[in-house]
């Protein structure tokens, strides 16, 4: 399915790989076979004392979540995250391009209404 998305990709390990998409931010996505998931995480940002305003980042976040159809803005320990999830039993190459066109799409004009906190999409690539 990775070929078939047509995304560059970098496999880290035999269950998780790295890819570039080609958006305007240029943003990679962590996919991670836990079966019988697949993780789909975009890492954005650490949330440590240079965040400043969290309370309205929060708001503005939650009420991003309604653009998605497949992913959400999540927060796992310290790091905000764009992620989402699909069962590998009947994973088909549409619905795995669902998720990378819901991310791409929708990423590119929410990273603009986030502009104000600085977050980078290229940086993080840990899963």
């Amino acid at each position: 399915m990775l070929f078939r998305s047509g995304a560059v990709f970098d496999q880290l390990d035999p269950t998780t790989w790295v890819l570039h998409l080609d958006n305007r931010h240029r943003s990679r996505v962590v996919v991670k076979v836990e079966d019988p998931i697949v993780l789909f995480s975009l890492p954005l940002c650490t949330l440590d004392e240079t965040i400043t305003n969290r309370e309205q980042l929060y708001r503005t976040l939650l009420e991003l979540n309604a653009d998605f159809m497949h992913n959400a803005y999540a927060i796992e320990n310290s790091r905000l995250l764009l992620s989402g999830a699909l069962q590998t039993e009947n994973l088909d190459a549409n619905e795995f391009q669902a998720i990378i066109d819901d991310l791409t799409m929708t990423l590119d004009e929410h990273l603009d209404k986030l502009s104000d906190w600085k977050l980078d999409t290229r940086g993080t690539t840990e899963a």
